[in-house]
């Protein structure tokens, strides 16, 4: 039983966390409640971001914070399709370079 719990758990682990449309404040807990599982995990963190509208800065420290969190302990994360929205908004904020996402789309 544990094997198929470990495995269940690492099939979990490689899907990417799809961040929504829209991001505000009242999204912030249930974001934090997504990363903090994913702290710790072996595989790199990837996180859906094409669809992001509207993010509030708590939302992006947020981010920040599991990225800057996970990458002192050697963990890695990648912004998969980060939207165009997202770029600009962590350029804004100077967290472009923390969030590993740069202004163009690559």
């Amino acid at each position: 039983m544990t094997k198929s719990r470990n495995k269940n758990a690492s099939a979990a682990e490689a899907e990417p966390i799809r961040l929504p449309a829209d991001i505000g404040i009242e999204q912030a807990m249930a974001l934090q409640a997504g990363l903090a599982p994913r702290l710790a995990q072996a595989e790199p963190v990837r996180i859906e971001a094409s669809e992001v509208q509207r993010i509030h800065g708590a939302a992006l420290q947020l981010l920040c914070l599991f990225c800057r969190d996970r990458r002192a302990n050697g963990g890695a994360v990648e912004f998969l399709r980060p939207s165009e929205f997202l770029r600009q908004a962590a350029a804004l904020l100077g967290a472009s370079t923390l969030l590993q996402i740069s202004l163009t789309e690559s």
